[in-house]
């Protein structure tokens, strides 16, 4: 218990939900929502005519950097919760973040539609294509051809998604995986991406894989997985020339094979589809930039080249590491205090949306903010990788503490050229009782909600990749910034 005054006030909120969302409270929130100026007013607030102040204070955080990208898992199967469903490819050079470039590796499985006693002996395949249905884009330079290379595998992407199985523990995919190729099908891979274009690409691949599908559809003695193992997997890949990436959806039907043929029993042309599987991930390569130390390695701690500057990648596993030893500091200042208000702020004048068919570009779209331990490794209670917590019930009720399921979430607002997320319970909780955080402790930021550990003796997450929606600001733009109440 910190103080009897700030436990008061704290069960009154708990405890008279009505009084929180009616009367004084209620004029407040409105007050709150909209004041961006420092404050400072009296007023009556709690019943019994106590003398309250009502505060703001912005305080500017510690920060360095942490890599995590041995952790960052591409599969896309469906054993995975969370995926996103979609592979990338395509180039970023920035000559302060570094040269980044994306493949994407997928399989590939018979359509269920296909009548597999349509294709006969003496079809003519007319053309071959791989349909692209991208659903992300980022970058410049859309208008000018891009040319796709796509590969067979030499061996076959695992249709679990299983790199491995050693211990009864499974190893996914990660961004750095990579397997080897044999060759390449695509004879005409350029083509010009437009983002707002509603028709879908394609790419032009040769005839004699054309045939080699429909000898495998014929067949009628292979199942549709001993199909997917013969056809082994695809790389695809852009070359460097264009600075922009897209990611490739697998969701839906979207993306797949076509090959179109002549039947000898038929007066149309046909064709068959194979479906991308969802067994897929992106390989990613990645040489860092001015900014980023040539030392950079996943899982480690590092600062930037220029030390006021804060930079974050879900893709490539880059992230703020932020202290909270500056919010300790100013509690231990504060006799009394009850959070009106408490948000994490990320602005810049430079975050910038660009939506034409020439040019993607956005900054962090969402991102959670997950706690690191004193030996840098994710904080993780029970099943659960450990978040700053929203922490509050539809009613207003402080939440259970005890799992790790309702995250704080910071979004783009851009009115306003800002990330921000409430953490108004999370740090009121901090105050109230100062042994919930324990020191040395910092957090990072992910694009994503880590799901539940299956294997609660297993120390490390499984982080789901997120698009390369990414901030670079200057480190003392990365504040909190609290409303508060006290009283004399």
């Amino acid at each position: 218990m910190k103080n009897p005054i700030s436990t008061y006030i704290q069960n009154w909120q708990a405890n008279t939900a009505t009084s929180i969302i009616t009367g004084p409270a209620l004029l407040l929130a409105f007050f709150f929502a909209s004041c961006e100026e420092p404050i400072e007013v009296e007023s009556d607030l709690v019943p019994g005519g106590n003398n309250a102040e009502i505060r703001y204070v912005e305080i500017p955080l510690e920060i360095n950097h942490a890599a995590y990208d041995t952790l960052l898992v591409s599969t896309n199967v469906s054993i995975l919760e969370g995926a996103r469903g979609q592979v990338f490819v395509g180039h970023q050079n920035n000559p302060e973040i570094g040269n980044f470039s994306a493949q994407a590796y997928f399989g590939a499985i018979l359509s269920n539609s296909v009548n597999r006693d349509s294709v006969k002996f003496g079809s003519e395949v007319i053309e071959t294509r791989l349909h692209l249905g991208f659903n992300y884009y980022y970058g410049t330079e859309y208008g000018n051809p891009q040319k796709f290379r796509l590969y067979q595998l030499a061996d076959t992407l695992k249709s679990s998604g299983i790199k491995s199985i050693e211990n009864n523990k499974v190893n996914y995919y990660t961004v750095n995986d990579e397997l080897s190729t044999s060759e390449e099908i695509a004879v005409n891979g350029t083509t010009i991406i437009n983002p707002k274009d509603t028709i879908p690409d394609y790419i032009s691949l040769g005839n004699n894989f054309g045939n080699d599908l429909l000898d495998l559809v014929r067949d009628e003695d292979l199942t549709p997985e001993e199909i997917y193992s013969t056809l082994k997997g695809f790389k695809l890949e852009v070359e460097p020339g264009q600075n922009n990436l897209q990611a490739l959806s697998l969701a839906g039907q979207s993306s797949y094979f076509e090959v179109i043929y002549q039947s000898p029993t038929a007066d149309t042309l046909q064709s068959v589809t194979f479906n991308l599987s969802s067994s897929s991930f992106t390989h990613v390569d990645f040489q860092p930039g001015s900014l980023i130390p040539s030392t950079f390695s996943g899982n480690n701690s590092f600062d930037l080249t220029d030390p006021s500057k804060a930079y974050f990648n879900n893709l490539l596993g880059i992230s703020p590491k932020i202290n909270l030893d500056p919010y300790l500091s100013f509690i231990d200042s504060v006799d009394y205090m009850q959070i009106n208000k408490a948000e994490i702020i990320i602005e810049s004048q430079n975050f910038t949306t660009l939506d034409t068919p020439f040019e993607q570009v956005r900054p962090a779209q969402a991102i959670i903010p997950y706690i690191l331990e004193e030996t840098g490794g994710f904080k993780k209670q029970g099943r659960d990788f450990w978040a700053i917590q929203s922490n509050f019930t539809s009613n207003g009720g402080i939440a259970n503490q005890s799992a790790g399921t309702s995250p704080t979430n910071l979004s783009y607002d851009d009115s306003k050229n800002q990330i921000r997320g409430d953490i108004s319970f999370f740090l009121q909780e901090i105050y109230n009782d100062p042994s919930f955080w324990t020191e040395g402790n910092n957090f990072v930021f992910t694009g994503q909600f880590i799901r539940v550990n299956n294997d609660a003796f297993t120390e490390n997450p499984i982080i789901n990749i997120g698009n390369f929606d990414n901030f670079l600001v200057d480190k003392e733009n990365i504040k909190l910034r609290i409303y508060y109440t006290t009283f004399k």
